[in-house]
């Protein structure tokens, strides 16, 4: 799954904390669970664990070597990967939450992000090429036109604000990655947010409440492999527990070190394609 996601031309990328037991240490520390998600070509959903919070151990490890676009925050611990080719889509919806943060001073940059979103909510979505290709003249031609009025916006507002305002703090935020924001206006494929991953890492978020941490590094390892599963499942629409009931006994019947020809019709989509063959013929 992770080498499919790899290999897709999109993948949106986010993290979330769990604290972790650690052998000899009264206080728990931190570790964090990073997400990827493939796109259509690749449609799974990807957990991996570190016990820190560097670009050494996350994304670097989880998604070196990928070129494609990666909609991620804007944390330093991913410019390691946008150094080494992959391409930046930041998200609006972290940006509107700075200016919305920044009250009156902020509210004709929300109106403007706000202009954006309404646009977004009618164009089709990426399932086509033709859809590909409508999202992306609209956006050209209708969305890029408001980006660059905020722009023009930011700049002149900039130089008037006081240097630590929340206003001057969201507009920083924005300009220091401008390029990163306006990406999404070349490629119908992308989307104009991180939305995708904050929702799917609700899956740990809301499910933390209860189990506090992980027993230890190795367990959050594992619940990173278990993660993926029922995440993919819930991205797909599948039933998770049907799914898991009965590939496993499947995966386990291969050994060690199964091919991949033996383990392609075990991933989440294939198997969906079976059951969904099954239904027609019944």
């Amino acid at each position: 799954m992770l080498e499919r996601v790899r290999a897709c031309p999109v993948i949106w990328s986010d993290d979330t904390r769990s604290r972790f037991a650690k052998p000899g240490e009264r206080t728990m520390p931190y570790g964090h669970f990073w997400a990827a998600i493939g796109d259509p070509t690749a449609p799974y959903t990807l957990f991996h664990f570190t016990t820190g919070y560097d670009a050494a151990t996350g994304p670097d490890q989880f998604l070196g070597g990928f070129r494609g676009y990666v909609h991620a925050d804007c944390l330093a611990q991913y410019n390691g990967l946008f150094a080494g080719g992959a391409k930046h889509v930041a998200c609006w919806a972290h940006a509107r939450r700075k200016f919305l943060d920044a009250g009156d001073a902020g509210a004709k940059a929300v109106e403007r992000i706000h202009r954006l979103y309404h646009l977004e909510h009618q164009l089709p979505p990426p399932d086509t090429p033709e859809h590909i290709a409508d999202r992306h003249a609209t956006r050209h031609a209708q969305a890029l036109p408001i980006v660059n009025d905020l722009k023009t916006w930011l700049d002149a507002t900039l130089g008037t604000a006081l240097p630590k305002s929340a206003v001057a703090v969201a507009i920083r935020y924005v300009t220091n990655h401008w390029a990163a924001f306006v990406r999404y206006t070349a490629d119908g494929r992308l989307s104009l947010d991180n939305n995708l991953s904050e929702r799917t890492l609700r899956l740990i978020a809301v499910g933390r409440g209860n189990w506090k941490f992980v027993g230890s590094a190795q367990a959050g390892e594992r619940a990173a492999v278990h993660f993926s599963f029922v995440g993919t499942c819930r991205h797909l629409g599948l039933d998770a527990s049907a799914y898991l009931r009965e590939v496993l006994p499947a995966l386990h019947s291969l050994g060690e070190k199964p091919t991949t020809d033996q383990l392609e019709p075990l991933l989440p989509d294939a198997w969906a394609k079976r059951q969904q063959s099954g239904l027609i013929a019944a």
